[in-house]
């Protein structure tokens, strides 16, 4: 009795039919029946079996560098019951199962589109799913909700009756349908919605009388239950409650083919549930602190902020690309990571990539990978940074420092999800949502020619712009009891150190051209100044950048000089100008030379020769 395989890794896609009762799969190495090109593993991944019923059952591996995932959740390191054609993904990898008999019925069949028809039996639950998407895209409530998933599971499956239980903060919301229609309360099996609760795996008995536990459970004898399965409705990262279906006819049975349709309904209804109903609730209710979690850039009392915080409630659980604007320092690091702690995505990785620290020549291999040898210095295989993001999200900031040629190689991962790393040949499939960030001027660089113009638009299918910190001096309290909390955990204070009203007052006045990084950075030191008590005026460092920046030297010379001095001097007041002006453009610029010199007018050449002769740099 073999399983069919049908396997897309790295190398391609191909069918594999596997006649032993076990098999393991793994990597090219391993010596298993089934290998697969997986990076980072050199031996068994997964072990499959068919037990004495003709049902698949699989086990990972314990100790993998990623998790094995199917429609029912992780698979573990003990034997579970796996859905008859579902898929795994194994990393970047995808492995089809199906249970083949040798012969007759259940043979696999090529499907004929005639049987989607309305009235087959194909046909009738796929209309019946399709409706309740559609259904649940118009409703607004919870309750309408789950009303609409619990009649489709009763049309398109043989259960009897259906019973769904979502979490609350205070009391469990209950709901409960069965044949024909009738929503009063019935009893149910306590102990396999309590082994869903706990495990967040699935339950699934096909036949009750035939299952060593089940059978014995009180509610099955005294309710007559003939089969029954039970499921977690997940959404966002979080288990929202319990959806159970039971057969209460003698001699039904639910299939595996039920327990797909189950499992569908639920989770289509965990996505409605967590786009309408649980995003909400994270957002304008949960105000525990998470470090590093991006909730912290969503808590504003800044009517400037307003904008960007509804945009980023709309666009989290959606996975378009997303492009975040404003000036540097102004947090979008901190947004992207808040729109991916709130998407479907929140387990996956979260890769932050800085376009305009990497160096041209080695950015192409940071993003897609080389091969062994693939250039001089490849001395092993790497992966790229969206393989390392495979399943997540990719944070491309400061996009528009990325040079030209790159782009072009961007838009096709933008268009294909497929990355081809240097020195290969093959096409890696990629499961990423991107976003990007800059403080450039796109449009301008775009009529320029210094930036796709196809590529402009593929970013911009969703924007995000963020406000400077002095547009938002509301929340300046805010970040300062933050950024405060933070110093006194890094140095050990007992508490937060507190902030005088004259020192408070001196942070209102200031200019903030490196906004709510410099922010951060001003209260750090400080803190640590003060030596964990309260911070004064004198504790701040403010004067490092006393003058505005202008965008041309020259324009600095001519204010310094004027109509007066004489000119002997001009030129000792012009190097002095000069040298002032490539400090602060290289301290605005974080260090960044390509930065730095479009800020202060000149090729990258012409600036870095001038901090080299003013001793601003080594040769």
């Amino acid at each position: 009795m073999p399983v069919l395989l049908e396997v897309t890794d790295r190398s391609g896609f191909r069918e594999l039919e596997i006649g032993t009762e076990s098999f393991w799969i793994g990597s090219g190495r391993s010596g298993c029946e089934v290998a697969i090109d997986l990076p980072q593993v050199h031996g068994r991944v997964l072990e499959v079996a068919v037990d004495g019923h003709g049902r698949l059952r699989v086990r990972a591996e314990p100790g993998l560098p990623f998790p094995i995932r199917c429609a029912t959740g992780n698979v573990g390191a003990r034997f579970e019951n796996f859905l008859d054609g579902d898929v795994l993904n194994l990393g970047p990898a995808l492995v089809k199962l199906r249970y083949k008999a040798e012969v007759g019925e259940g043979q696999a069949q090529e499907l004929d589109p005639s049987t989607l028809a309305p009235g087959t039996q194909v046909g009738g639950w796929y209309q019946t799913f399709m409706e309740m998407a559609d259904h649940l895209e118009g409703l607004k409530t919870a309750d309408r909700m789950v009303t609409a998933a619990m009649a489709a599971v009763l049309r398109a499956t043989g259960a009897d009756r259906i019973h769904v239980v979502l979490d609350s903060d205070g009391d469990d919301d209950v709901y409960w349908l069965s044949r024909p229609e009738d929503k009063r309360p019935f009893r149910v099996s306590r102990s396999l919605v309590n082994q869903v609760r706990e495990s967040g795996r699935v339950v699934h008995v096909p036949t009750a009388a035939a299952d060593p536990v089940a059978r014995h459970f009180q509610s099955v004898r005294s309710e007559g239950i003939s089969a029954a399965v039970a499921l977690p409705i997940q959404a966002l990262g979080k288990v929202l409650g319990v959806m159970y279906a039971d057969c209460t006819r003698d001699g039904a049975v639910l299939t595996a083919e039920d327990l797909q349709r189950v499992a569908f309904v639920s989770r289509i209804l965990a996505s409605a549930l967590g786009n309408r109903v649980l995003v909400k609730s994270l957002l304008e209710h949960d105000s525990r602190p998470a470090a590093g979690a991006g909730h912290f850039a969503l808590e504003t009392r800044s009517p400037a902020c307003a904008e960007m915080v509804q945009r980023v409630k709309l666009y989290a659980p959606a996975d378009y690309t997303v492009l975040l604007r404003g000036e540097t320092g102004s947090g979008k690091e901190v947004i992207a990571r808040a729109l991916h702690d709130l998407s479907r995505r929140a387990k996956g990785p979260f890769v932050p990539v800085n376009c305009a620290a990497i160096p041209d020549q080695l950015m192409e291999s940071m993003l897609f990978g080389h091969e062994k040898g693939s250039f001089t210095g490849a001395a092993q295989a790497r992966r790229g940074h969206f393989e390392e993001a495979h399943g997540g999200t990719i944070f491309l900031d400061e996009i528009g420092d990325m040079a030209v040629e790159l782009q072009a190689k961007i838009l096709r991962v933008l268009q294909d999800r497929v990355v081809t790393p240097i020195g290969s040949r093959r096409q890696v499939k990629v499961d990423v949502r991107i976003l990007a960030a800059t403080h450039q001027d796109l449009e301008r660089m775009v009529s320029e020619g210094r930036f796709r113009e196809d590529l402009y638009y593929r970013l911009r299918e969703l924007e995000i712009h963020l406000p400077p910190l002095r547009d938002r001096m509301e929340d300046l309290e805010l970040l300062c009891g933050r950024f405060l909390a933070e110093a006194a955990e890094e140095l050990g204070f007992a508490e937060r150190p507190a902030i005088a009203t004259d020192a408070l007052a001196r942070l209102r006045s200031s200019a903030w051209r490196g906004n709510i990084r410099e922010l951060r950075h001003v209260l750090k030191g400080a803190a640590l100044r003060a030596a964990g008590g309260t911070i004064l005026s004198s504790h701040l460092d403010l004067d490092r950048i006393p003058a505005p920046i202008r965008s041309r030297p020259e324009e600095v010379a001519v204010a310094a000089v004027g109509g007066n001095g004489d000119a002997a001097n001009w030129k000792q007041r012009l190097e002095e100008q000069e040298k002032r002006a490539l400090q602060e453009t290289l301290a605005a610029a974080n260090g960044n030379l390509t930065r730095a010199a479009e800020m202060f007018g000149v090729p990258r050449t012409t600036y870095r020769e001038k901090l080299v002769r003013h001793g601003l740099i080594e040769a």
